[in-house]
């Protein structure tokens, strides 16, 4: 396992956020480098001083590293890494960047809004790097506490294309010690039809824990599942947008209970 990349904004979502990074890192076994993207509050630039923006800029950079010291506060130096103040005028292109040419396994972030609703969520720049990212994101909801992760729900349409996906989560899990439980929302009329078998067959991939639920929407389906099997970790992967647009936009106004408290781990082609 490799480095995990934490943005912050210094707010309290991102302080329990880190709460919970710190803690993971040390389970991994691997160290967390932080960064925090400014950008100056000059809206005609062209009017100021090149050699007043040059002192506003290294100000700015001075008083962010300080923040981000901290920011981490007391946290073993073994886990904590390198602290990044990096200007940039949209956050979550930064945070890409850097994740992809720091050779990064993993981003940790939080997420913040009036009940953690989706619709707050949507847009952030937690749902853009979530989405552009090169590397798994995982999303921690305010007020999620660290707990040991014994428990992951994948959801999945079992389709082929998420082989190196599940081989990152298998990785992911076989470094905490934790069960995969591999589950698909079956919106149709019949849970189980022979479709969902058919591509459980052609699934590259053995498992041992798998099940359909049947349900309305993909939401209240793992919302269930989640519950009743006390899990600690949602992960999905997102091929072409699809399974997001399933998850998310049909029910784009709806309140995510499941995602109140509970972490999301997301993956890309």
């Amino acid at each position: 396992m490799k480095k995990i990349l934490f943005p912050t904004d210094f707010s309290e979502a991102a302080q329990n956020a880190f709460a919970y990074a710190v803690q993971l890192a040390e389970a991994l076994d691997t160290r967390i480098d932080v960064i925090n993207v400014y950008h100056l509050p000059i809206n005609d630039a062209g009017r100021v001083p090149p050699d007043y923006i040059e002192r506003m800029l290294n100000e700015k950079k001075q008083s962010v590293k300080k923040h981000l010291k901290e920011f981490v506060g007391e946290h073993p130096p073994k886990v904590v890494g390198e602290l990044k103040a990096e200007y940039g005028i949209f956050v979550h292109q930064e945070v890409i960047d850097t994740a992809q040419n720091g050779g990064y396994s993993f981003i940790v972030m939080g997420t913040k809004g009036e009940r953690n609703t989706m619709e707050k969520m949507m847009g952030s720049v937690t749902t853009h790097t979530m989405m552009h990212a090169s590397c798994p994101v995982l999303a921690v909801p305010e007020g999620a506490e660290f707990r040991s992760i014994g428990h992951i729900a994948y959801a999945t349409d079992f389709e082929p294309s998420d082989e190196h996906a599940v081989e990152q989560l298998m990785e992911f899990a076989g470094k905490l010690g934790s069960a995969i439980h591999f589950v698909h929302v079956d919106t149709k009329a019949v849970a189980g039809n022979l479709e969902d078998y058919v591509l459980v067959e052609n699934y590259p991939f053995p498992f041992t824990d798998f099940s359909v639920v049947g349900s309305h929407s993909v939401t209240d389906g793992l919302d269930e599942f989640i519950k009743k099997n006390n899990i600690d970790v949602l992960a999905l992967f997102i091929p072409n947008r699809r399974l997001w647009e399933r998850l998310f936009h049909t029910s784009f106004t709806k309140q995510m209970a499941f995602h109140s408290k509970l972490p999301l781990l997301v993956f890309h082609e």
